[in-house]
C-alpha cells in the first residue's frame, strides 16, 4: 500500500513540468478565425424584422379596441346612422314611444334625441297600434281585452314622452332666448361705452421746424441797452461798460457787420379735452417753450451773446371731427394761447483787437404777455381704444409784445409748427 502510494508520488513530481506540444498552425489558424468577421445571413435580418412589426401591430391593435378611443371612434361613425333614424321617424311622425330602445343603437338614439329636438316640437300623430292590431289580428274578446290594455299603456307612454320633449324644448328655447338677451345687452354696453368715452388727456411735444438768420450792417445787440457815450464820459465805467465802450471805439472806422441766429423753439406741454357735444372738443392745458438765440457783432473787436427765454402758456382751441373710424379719426382745430416769461438769461463776451476779453451774465425780466394765435388739421391713430397716437401740423401768428428782446417771434411773426403727443382716453 506504501508503495503504492510512493510510486503515485513519484509520478505526479515527473509530470508536473510536462507540458503536451501544441500541433504546427494552431495560433495562425485562430488567428485567420478571429480576423474574419461573422456575417449575418439577409434573410435572416429580414424575417427578424418582420417578426418584430408583426408583433408590434398586433399589439397596438389589440389595445387599440380596448381603449376608450375605439369605442367614442365607433360612436361617432353611428351618428349619422342614428340621425337617419331620426329623420325618418320624425317624417312618418310615429309617436316616440313607438320606438324600439332595446339594442345599442337604440340606446344611442335614446342619448341623441334631446340634442335634436327643434324649436317647436313634432305634433304627435293620432294613429294608434290598436288600428294595425284590428287589420291584422281576427277580432275576440281576449284579444280585444289585450289590445285595449295595451293600448292604454303605449297612450301613457306616448304622453309621458310628449311631455318630456316639450318640456325640453320650452327649456331649450327659454335658454337660447336668454343667451340672446345677454347678447344684446352686452353690446349694447360696449356701444354706451364707446360713446361715453368723452374725456381724454395728452402729453404733446412741438416746435417750429426751422431757426433763422438775420444779418445787417453795424454794431447790434439782442436786448436795447444804453451804451455809453464815449465823447461825453465824465465818470468811471465798470469793466464791462469799458469793455463794450472798447469794442465800439475799435470799430468806428471799420464796417462792423452784426449776425443774429435765433434757433428752433421747442415746446412739450399737456392737455385736457373735453367732447361737449357730439363731435365738438374743447381743449386746454400747460406747455412750456425755450428760446434760444445768439448774436455776434464786429469785425477785429466784436461782441458775443447768449440768449434763452422759457416761457409758460395756457392753450384753448376747439376741436372738430372730420372723419373718423375705430382706428382713425381726422379732425381741424382753432383757437389761441397765452404765455409768459418766467425766467430769461443773455451771457455776453466782449473781445478786443488784441485779444483781451471781458465776460458778463444778466438776467431777462419781461413783463408783457405773449399771445397768439392757432390752427392746423390732426390725424390720430388709436393703439388700443383708450390710447392713441396723433400728428398735429398747423400755423400760429404772435403778437407784438412790445418789449426790448429780440426773439423769432418778432423776426417772424407768422410761424409753421408741427406737434406730435399721445392721447389716453379716459370712460366717463
Amino acid at each position: 500500500m506504501n508503495n503504492e502510494k510512493q510510486w503515485i508520488e513519484e509520478m505526479r513530481k515527473r509530470m508536473e513540468d510536462y507540458s503536451e506540444p501544441l500541433p504546427e498552425g494552431l495560433w495562425e489558424e485562430i488567428e485567420q478565425e478571429l480576423a474574419v468577421p461573422k456575417i449575418i445571413p439577409f434573410k435572416k435580418i429580414w424575417q427578424a424584422a418582420a417578426v418584430i412589426l408583426v408583433v408590434l401591430a398586433s399589439s397596438l391593435t389589440a389595445w387599440f379596441w380596448s381603449s376608450p378611443a375605439a369605442d367614442f371612434a365607433v360612436r361617432q361613425e353611428n351618428v349619422p346612422e342614428i340621425a337617419a333614424m331620426t329623420e325618418s321617424s320624425l317624417e312618418t311622425q310615429q309617436p316616440p314611444a313607438t320606438v324600439q330602445l332595446t339594442s345599442e343603437k337604440g340606446r344611442e338614439l335614446q342619448a341623441y334625441l334631446p340634442d335634436k329636438v327643434p324649436d317647436r316640437p313634432t305634433p304627435i300623430s293620432t294613429y294608434s297600434l290598436e288600428t294595425a292590431d284590428n287589420a291584422a289580428v281576427p277580432k275576440n274578446d281576449h284579444s280585444e281585452d289585450i289590445r285595449h290594455d295595451t293600448g292604454d299603456k303605449e297612450t301613457a307612454e306616448t304622453e309621458s314622452q310628449e311631455k318630456k320633449f316639450i318640456t325640453t324644448s320650452r327649456a331649450q328655447k327659454a335658454n337660447r332666448t336668454a343667451d340672446r338677451r345677454q347678447i344684446q345687452e352686452n353690446a349694447k354696453a360696449l356701444q354706451l361705452n364707446g360713446k361715453e368715452r368723452k374725456f381724454s388727456f395728452g402729453i404733446h411735444s412741438g416746435n417750429t421746424p426751422y431757426s433763422s438768420t438775420n444779418n445787417y450792417g453795424g454794431m447790434g445787440r439782442l436786448a436795447i441797452q444804453s451804451s455809453p457815450d464815449i465823447m461825453e464820459l465824465t465818470g468811471t465805467l465798470n469793466d464791462t461798460e469799458m469793455a463794450y465802450s472798447q469794442v465800439l471805439f475799435e470799430n468806428r472806422e471799420l464796417a462792423p457787420a452784426t449776425r443774429i441766429n435765433h434757433h428752433i423753439p421747442v415746446t412739450i406741454g399737456a392737455t385736457f379735452r373735453w367732447e361737449f357735444v357730439k363731435d365738438w372738443s374743447l381743449e386746454t392745458g400747460i406747455m412750456y417753450t425755450l428760446l434760444v438765440s445768439e448774436l455776434y457783432s464786429g469785425e477785429n473787436a466784436y461782441v458775443e451773446e447768449e440768449q434763452r427765454l422759457h416761457y409758460v402758456g395756457i392753450p384753448l382751441k376747439i376741436q372738430r371731427s372730420i372723419w373718423k373710424s375705430n382706428r382713425f379719426c381726422v379732425y381741424a382745430s382753432g383757437g389761441g394761447a397765452v404765455e409768459k416769461c418766467v425766467s430769461g438769461k443773455i451771457k455776453t463776451k466782449y473781445v478786443s483787437a488784441y485779444g483781451r476779453e471781458n465776460t458778463e451774465k444778466n438776467s431777462i425780466d419781461i413783463k408783457q404777455l405773449q399771445w397768439s394765435v392757432t390752427a392746423g388739421v390732426g390725424a390720430q391713430m388709436n393703439i388700443t381704444p383708450q390710447v392713441g397716437l396723433y400728428v398735429e401740423p398747423g400755423v400760429a401768428y404772435y403778437f407784438d409784445d412790445n418789449s426790448p428782446i429780440e426773439t423769432i417771434r418778432k423776426e417772424h411773426p407768422l410761424n409753421f409748427n408741427l406737434q406730435l403727443g399721445l392721447r389716453f382716453s379716459v370712460d366717463q
